[in-house]
């Protein structure tokens, strides 16, 4: 669903309800960031009549729930029509601007350690956490060409987790590796990892650094490519550290599809010397490696006698 929206808001109560305990937290000013800069406000306090409050807004920005588009500058502010308690909270109604849409439905919760989400309806699988704010402040800046993500709480697949972890087990002593083993292993955990894609079952940035690593594992073009894109994914949830693992995937990915790599970050060993050919080094500078996370060209030639030192051929007698 992607939502062109022209409209902000402002929260008033429904009269006389009993107020939950928790409840009371949600008094104050909430901010809603997006990439260091607030996207939204939330005004919310409780008077004799029920709750009330404000949510200030963009006057019109294009949305899909993750990304935030084409945000104007000037902001503008709308009443709720409703308001009622929640266990955890308060729940808003909002008339919809466009003649015959629906209300929005905005949820703020807010648990015992003071720590707040807010859930719109028409995006009901994402939680976007609010900040609490001293004062009101001015909304962006924004830059009319970009997009913005706005601050989300995302929980971790244990399950993905897990795999990830038995993933990395099994390469903790790369000179004993039974790669009959492994490799069955490793086919196991992708198709796990893809069911849980296929579920929609990964939202955190580590969820998608750990799917990448498990692709990166694989053993055709496909699974490197496709943990390249989990790695983008990554990157943009709060992994920033996944550039590694996102140049990786591609020197992988090039090399299985008869391509020199770029950043230098494979290693293999055809015959008595690790190699890190075919490699076009001279494509990208050490900056842009230092930027992904990734060793300069001289600390790469000592990676590789380190690694011809650390698995050295064995003799024959």
């Amino acid at each position: 669903m992607r939502l062109i929206v022209q409209l902000c808001i402002i929260v008033s109560g429904l009269i006389g309800a009993a107020v939950p305990a928790c409840a009371a937290n949600v008094a104050g000013i909430w901010a809603l960031r997006a990439q260091g800069s607030t996207l939204m406000l939330f005004e919310v306090s409780r008077g004799r009549e029920g709750w009330t409050g404000s949510w200030t807004q963009p006057s019109k920005y294009d949305t899909d729930g993750e990304y935030f588009n084409d945000i104007r500058a000037d902001t503008t502010v709308r009443r709720s029509r409703e308001a009622r308690n929640i266990q955890d909270g308060v729940e808003l109604v909002f008339d919809n601007p466009w003649p015959g849409g629906a209300p929005d439905h905005i949820a703020i919760h807010v648990d015992d350690a003071g720590h707040a989400c807010m859930q719109w309806a028409a995006f009901n699988s994402t939680k976007y956490k609010l900040t609490r704010v001293a004062s009101r402040t001015g909304l962006g800046p924004w830059q009319v060409d970009r997009g913005y993500v706005p601050d989300t709480v995302r929980s971790t697949n244990d399950a993905m987790t897990a795999i990830f972890k038995a993933d990395q087990a099994d390469r903790l002593d790369p000179a004993h590796i039974d790669w009959k083993v492994v490799s069955a292993a490793d086919r196991a955990r992708r198709k796990q990892t893809q069911t849980l894609l296929d579920n929609g079952g990964l939202s955190s940035g580590d969820d998608f650094y750990h799917a990448a690593f498990v692709f990166q594992h694989g053993d055709k073009p496909d699974d490197f490519i496709r943990a390249h894109a989990l790695a983008m994914i990554a990157i943009a949830r709060g992994r920033p550290d996944a550039t590694w693992i996102g140049a990786a995937t591609l020197d992988r990915y090039l090399q299985s599809s008869g391509r020199p790599q770029i950043y230098g970050t494979q290693f293999t060993r055809p015959a008595t010397e690790f190699t890190q050919e075919p490699y076009q080094r001279g494509l990208l500078s050490d900056a842009i490696r230092k930027a992904s996370n990734v060793p300069p060209l001289a600390a790469q030639e000592s990676q590789r006698a380190a690694w011809d030192r650390r698995m050295p051929l064995e003799k024959t007698p």
